[in-house]
């Protein structure tokens, strides 16, 4: 006797249910829809030390890069099936079609799409294209687009709005004291014959080869054998077919050859929402079913409602436990209005938002990660293999000769040197997948192009960030090479996109940076304002740079940033009239960027196109005056305005018909490139000097901090110098400085000296400096 249980992957309700019927049933043989390439990993089901959430996974020996991962939960149907027949002793193996011949059709399958399309490009060669195009073979249809969700049939039917919805009502949410299997049967077997959908090869072969492994298993003699799989393949398993058609159906079929290992998992990777065509949409909502039902609890809305108020008092969100009683009688409430049995994950979340969150739909958001996803990472026994992907990451590591450690370590590459170029790769390639063990620091004293700096320190969550690289591939280029390209088909902004494209270019990915490069092009096409384009240079100027040190054609990438930049210089003086403070210091930091970005490229006429747009903002009389003042600087530093202009621009942002805040912040922006002005002409420190000896007490305080803060970004020695200089206007001497007090007016009268309590002090100083008695008080 052959039972067939229908269930749905990862769902609590159909493994307490298929706990149940197993128990009752007693079975001598249990068979799992899985693979069976991993029929040897099922004995360390048997190690308490395997924990749940982890992973089957199964890869091409030849081709890491193809690869397929089983997940379980403890709520897994699978995995309560496995851990039931391997603590009963019964024998247990998977059923699924074997991904040695899964990888091999498809390896053969992308060779045959490859050889017709060189084939229809060479006969185009021949062709007119209206007769090349009639010749085209009409496309395939693609019955898994045309299906999409069965389920959502039944819902329909039973008044529900999808699929997903309807099936946790019925089934994941409810004890069921009846046979859940035989119902779930019975609807799938109607509606698969109704709907009469066409399969895709790989699901018919895949079902044939069940029904291959079911009579094999009868015909050794099992008289009692459960079966676990999926419910839409259900009826399949159960319908006559003859053994001749599905050995016809699966004769001849390829291999390749595979390897498999168990993997730690994450709930993320479960998760509908990261691509897993089996996910689910809250895991931690289905193992807080799964562990009220194991602890025998009916009802489980209140410790729910009480684990998400404990969440959200953690981020100072007010969630008493009046509050939580009140949520729960509102989720309760909401159940009975729409008729359902009893709370489910959409009324509790409801309620959750209207009491705890006030109806602040973002507040809610704060328990996605530790509560509706979870935080759960699995873990394995001692002994068992690594990922492909750990394992590519430490050879590199051991050949590259960088050992990971606990504590920070601060590394030096010369990118001239081909070690150094090597581990620049590999380290950026790790920043790739999201792996952050070396981190780039900005070094001391430069930003020069032909060293990088790093910060490496290895923690135990890196070992998580591997796991859910390990998904995009099994080898670092792999992984680095899939993850970049994945992010740029989300249609970022353009200055994602140039971050992208520098890590690809960085990383030395060229599929992934040519793909990424065409999307920077277009999306460089439709940015319309001035911050978006400054935002987009100064990285690809960087980017433009780095093709002599890494030996990388970077003509391209000059070519966006030289189109930008012109049409930057042509809108940004529109865009500098008219800002609040924390905007135009925004734009201020983009353009002091933008300036580097312009030198660092190298172009003369662009240049000098950058020298022609400061100087229209430097004359701009209604853009803002820190932006003003910047300008001036830059055309000072450029040799565009001798020291003359700079000091009647000077004087008149000083005058006495500016507000003292027009000039502070005027005063802010000149002085953004370091102090070293001040230092060198004294004449312009003389205009500052007496500007600011000159203001009254009320405008001087409010205008100090601003001063302060502009000067605290000046080295100390320049800080130093420019007080030395200042003592010097006030004394009315020479100074430090070439020019002495030249335009310090009165300054004298500032600092009146009072000798008779001077000169104990002098005295006593030049007693301690030996300088004997040539000084007398």
């Amino acid at each position: 006797m052959t039972t067939i249980f229908g269930i749905r992957h990862h769902g609590p309700g159909c493994a307490r249910s298929l706990v149940k019927a197993l128990d009752a049933l007693r079975p001598d043989l249990v068979l799992i829809e899985g693979p069976p390439d991993a029929d040897e990993l099922i004995d360390a089901v048997r190690d308490p030390a395997l924990k749940p959430p982890v992973a089957i996974l199964i890869y091409d020996v030849e081709n890491p890069r193809r690869a397929a991962f089983y997940p379980f939960a403890e709520f897994s149907p699978e995995w309560q099936a496995l851990r039931w027949a391997t603590a009963q002793g019964v024998p247990v193996r998977f059923l699924d079609l074997p991904c040695t011949h899964r990888f091999a059709i498809d390896a053969a399958k992308e060779e045959a799409e490859r050889a017709a399309a060189a084939a229809a490009e060479q006969a185009e060669e021949g062709q007119e294209k209206s007769a090349a195009s009639a010749s085209e073979p009409e496309p395939e249809p693609q019955p898994e687009a045309a299906r999409g969700d069965p389920l959502s049939w039944l819902a329909k039917a039973d008044g529900y709005s999808d699929g997903e919805r309807w099936w946790n009502d019925r089934v994941e949410e409810r004890a069921h004291d009846g046979d859940l299997f035989a119902a779930v049967g019975e609807a799938l077997t109607a509606l698969r014959t109704e709907l009469a959908l066409p399969e895709t090869e790989h699901d018919l072969r895949r079902e044939a080869w069940m029904r291959r492994g079911i009579r094999e298993a009868e015909k050794a003699g099992a008289q009692n054998i459960a079966v676990v799989c999926g419910a839409w393949h259900l009826p399949a398993l159960r319908q006559a077919v003859k053994a001749a058609d599905d050995a016809a159906l699966l004769k001849g079929m390829p291999k390749a050859k595979v390897r498999a290992t168990w993997a730690p998992w994450t709930f993320e990777r479960l998760t509908s929402a990261s691509g897993y065509g089996a996910g689910v949409e809250s895991p931690g909502w289905y193992e807080h079913l799964w562990e009220r039902g194991a602890m025998g609890e009916g009802d489980p809305t209140a410790r729910w409602i009480t684990k998400a108020a404990r969440v959200l008092r953690g981020h100072d969100v007010s969630a008493s436990s009046a509050s939580v009683i009140e949520a729960v009688r509102l989720a309760q409430a909401l159940a009975g209005l729409r008729g359902r049995p009893a709370a489910g994950l959409s009324e509790t979340l409801e309620a959750m938002r209207a009491v705890f969150c006030e109806g602040d739909g973002a507040l809610l958001g704060l328990l996605k990660r530790p509560l509706l996803v979870g935080e759960r990472l699995g873990e394995l026994p001692e002994g068992l293999a690594k990922l492909p992907l750990q394992d590519d990451i430490e050879r590199q590591q051991k050949s590259l000769r960088l050992k990971p450690t606990a504590s920070v370590t601060p590394l030096e590459l010369d990118l001239r040197e081909p070690s150094g170029r090597a581990r620049s790769v590999f380290l950026h390639r790790l920043r790739a997948v999201r792996v952050h063990w070396g981190k780039p620091v900005q070094a001391r004293g430069g930003k020069g192009t032909f060293r990088e700096h790093w910060s490496l320190q290895w923690a135990a969550e890196l070992v998580l960030a591997i796991i859910d690289a390990s998904s995009f591939g099994n080898t670092l280029a792999t992984a680095a090479e899939t993850r970049l390209a994945r992010t740029a088909e989300g249609n970022p902004p353009l200055e994602t996109l140039v971050e992208l494209l520098e890590l690809a270019l960085l990383a030395d990915l060229p599929a992934a940076g040519e793909a990424i490069l065409a999307r920077v092009q277009a999306a460089a096409a439709s940015v319309d304002d001035p911050p978006g384009l400054l935002r987009a240079i100064a990285p690809l100027a960087r980017l433009a740079r780095y093709g002599s040190v890494r030996q990388t054609d970077l003509a391209a990438v000059r070519g966006i940033v030289i189109g930008l930049a012109r049409r930057a210089h042509v809108e940004l003086p529109g865009a500098v009239s008219g800002l609040a403070e924390e905007a135009a210091a925004e734009l201020a930091q983009l353009v002091s960027g933008h300036d580097e970005a312009i030198r660092l490229i190298e172009d003369e006429p662009l240049a000098e196109e950058w020298r022609a747009t400061t100087r229209r903002i430097m004359d701009h009389g209604s853009a803002h005056p820190a932006l003003r003042g910047l300008c001036t600087r830059m055309q000072r530093d450029a040799d565009a305005l001798d020291a003359e202009g700079v000091a009647t621009r000077l004087s008149h942002a000083l005058s006495a018909g500016q507000s003292a805040e027009a000039a502070a912040a005027w005063l802010e922006g000149f002085l953004s490139g370091g102090g070293a002005v001040l230092v060198h002409d004294q004449a312009l420190l003389a205009l500052l000097h007496a500007w600011l000896a000159g203001l009254p007490a009320e405008q001087f305080q409010a205008v100090l901090p601003l001063v302060r803060r502009t000067f605290a970004r000046f080295t100390p020695p320049e800080r130093g110098q420019i007080g030395q200089a200042v003592a010097g206007l006030a004394s009315g001497g020479a100074g430090s400085g070439a020019g002495g007090g030249r335009g310090s007016g009165g300054g004298a009268e500032l600092w009146e000296i009072d000798e008779a309590r001077a000169r104990p002090a002098v005295a006593l100083t030049a007693s301690l400096l030996g300088l004997g008695e040539g000084i007398k008080s």
